[in-house]
């Protein structure tokens, strides 16, 4: 018994250093940018993959140190009371070695730097973008070793300046053609965006408008911060106010929604975006609505993508986004009102998607399932409706109207196939099959509650054929698409699509053209067309309870032109 505890010893005394000095440290000294040390500063060591970081605290004398850390590049996070979070990357720790990484904290005043402009070739200095507003209303951050986080200017030409202050303004002509609640037939759109030190942004967007004599609008402001660690919220507010004309509902629409929004990842390899609206509608009674939503992304390598999405609205359609902002976030929905027997519904819907995307090269691939729920359905129609409010309600600039279809529950799955050909063409093809409301063309008379009870929800085949591209010579850029579906169906297949492969149903078009010497300042112009539904295909007739023909489509023939300016 005595020599095996010998024995013991002697393989203990071997293996504990041999796995110390298997292992390795950082350490180092946290100041500000005086040069004086900073005691209680938290210092996060991430290492790839690892969700729960180390933590250190530093000393009286700003001295950190993280040990027993295994082999491997990590990731440093210091931050303290009243300085901006320090951020250091690929930090390697080697096998029996330490790690000296000293941190110098910068306050917000120290941070913003302005750098001179780097001298690069003025090649591409006239690439024209094509989107109404900057894509990034944000001023770019270069790294300097020395004091951190500086605010850096463009030097490809003043067009590429940092500019605080970005916008666009579209006039635009033409009915939205979606029922109740639609744009007026000539209005005008805007959008400012104000740069706020380096990580925050002002929001000013919104479109006002006269359609048939009754003004209407929407505006939208929001706030919006960037933290050094990726993490986004926003904050917005939003108010509505439409209103009928001549009808027996004299209530003018007004809404107000105030909306909370985020998008962060965790450890690089999963996107989180999440957040809520509270909305709140003012439409011959009150009525309230919480809608949240959430995205959850799961990186698997650099090319694939698995995805989970929770949605309780619809997207907005490429025909709305085609001549407003262009941009997610500043596009709002309406929110879809429809009556019965003059007692207003709101439309009320959950979406939840699974999907996986994968890029090869030049092409990129979509699979993804879908379960749909929505109450009281808004669907549009069109036809003369002057004279029987009680169910349905008109949007007199464009003859369509609104009609409550019950409820609708679903599932089904899509596929989306796109390739690049050249960076001025891009070809998709999207297939998706599920459920979808269908009408049957009826030649006798019926209640509205008939037609109601006459709709039915068909598994349906849908093939989407998209086109895209642009001629450089001209600066023209186009879009087509062609949506296809083997029922006779009032809703679309695959309702809340936020795919690349969403598209208008049937034959659509948007074109925007650059107008020569249409330059203002830093400023361009462009002239836009937008059609939805060309030849006008998918109406499915009906007699009205006082005889009259009207029609139910998915959506109706809308066409709509303007001009934009950015600066």
């Amino acid at each position: 018994m005595a020599n095996r505890l010998k024995w013991l010893v002697v393989l203990l005394g071997v293996a504990l250093p041999a796995a110390a000095a298997s292992s390795g440290s950082i350490s180092g000294i946290v100041k500000d940018a005086s040069g004086a040390p900073q005691m209680g500063a938290l210092v996060e060591v991430f290492s790839v993959g690892a969700l729960q970081p180390i933590i250190a605290f530093t000393t009286q004398a700003g001295t950190y140190e993280a040990q027993n850390l295994l082999p491997g590049n990590y990731r440093l996070k210091v931050t303290a009371a009243s300085y901006l979070p320090s951020l250091i990357e690929n930090v390697v720790v080697h096998s029996g070695s330490r790690a000296v990484i000293n941190v110098t904290l910068n306050t917000l005043a120290e941070a913003v730097r302005f750098l001179p402009p780097r001298q690069l070739s003025s090649q591409g200095q006239d690439d024209w973008k094509w989107t109404l507003r900057s894509a990034s209303n944000r001023p770019i951050l270069r790294f300097d070793e020395d004091h951190g986080f500086v605010l850096a200017r463009s030097a490809s030409g003043e067009a590429r300046d940092f500019k605080p202050l970005t916008g666009s303004v579209a006039f635009v002509a033409g009915a939205q053609a979606d029922g109740f609640g639609s744009a007026p037939d000539y209005g005008t759109s805007f959008d400012v965006q104000q740069a706020i030190f380096s990580a925050d942004t002002l929001s000013f967007d919104g479109r006002v408008g006269n359609g048939n004599g009754q003004p209407a609008g929407v505006i939208r402001t929001s706030y919006k911060h960037q933290f050094a660690d990726g993490e986004t919220p926003t904050f917005a507010v939003t108010l509505r106010r439409t209103a009928p004309s001549g009808t027996a509902i004299t209530n003018a629409l007004s809404s107000v929604a105030f909306t909370f929004s985020n998008t962060t990842s965790v450890a690089g390899l999963v996107d989180l975006s999440y957040g809520s609206e509270v909305q709140d509608v003012q439409f011959i009674r009150h009525i309230s609505g919480i809608r949240p939503f959430a995205s959850a992304g799961l990186h698997i390598g650099k090319n694939t993508l698995v995805e989970y999405r929770y949605a309780t609205e619809e997207p907005i359609s490429p025909f709305d986004r085609a001549l407003e902002n262009g941009n997610e976030e500043t596009n709002v929905s309406t929110p879809r009102i429809s009556v019965v027997d003059l007692a207003p519904a709101l439309e009320r819907d959950r979406h939840q998607e699974v999907a996986v995307s994968h890029k090869e090269g030049n092409t990129k691939l979509q699979a993804a399932v879908f379960f749909d729920h929505v109450s009281n359905l808004a669907l549009t129609g069109s036809g003369d409706v002057s004279a029987i409010p009680s169910d349905v309600i008109p949007d007199y600039t464009s003859d369509t109207f609104t009609f409550n279809g019950g409820d609708l529950d679903t599932h089904g799955f899509r596929l989306v196939a796109e390739h690049t050909f050249a960076p001025e063409l891009t070809a998709l093809i999207d297939y998706a099959y599920g459920g979808a409301v269908a009408a049957p063309d009826s030649n006798a008379t019926a209640s509205w509650s008939d037609l109601r009870q006459s709709l039915r929800v068909e598994d349906t085949h849908s093939i989407t054929a998209k086109l895209s591209g642009m001629i450089s010579d001209t600066g023209t850029h186009w879009s087509a698409s062609y949506k296809w579906a083997s029922s006779d169906i009032v809703t679309p297949v695959d309702l809340f699509n936020a795919s690349p492969g969403q598209a208008d149903p049937y034959f659509s078009i948007v074109i925007r053209q650059r107008i020569p010497g249409g330059s203002f300042a830093s400023g361009h112009m462009e002239a836009l067309l937008d059609v939805r539904n060309l030849l006008a295909q998918g109406y499915r007739p009906f007699l009205s309870p006082d005889g009259r023909t009207l029609y139910l489509v998915q959506s109706a023939r809308a066409l709509r032109g303007g001009v934009a300016f950015t600066f």
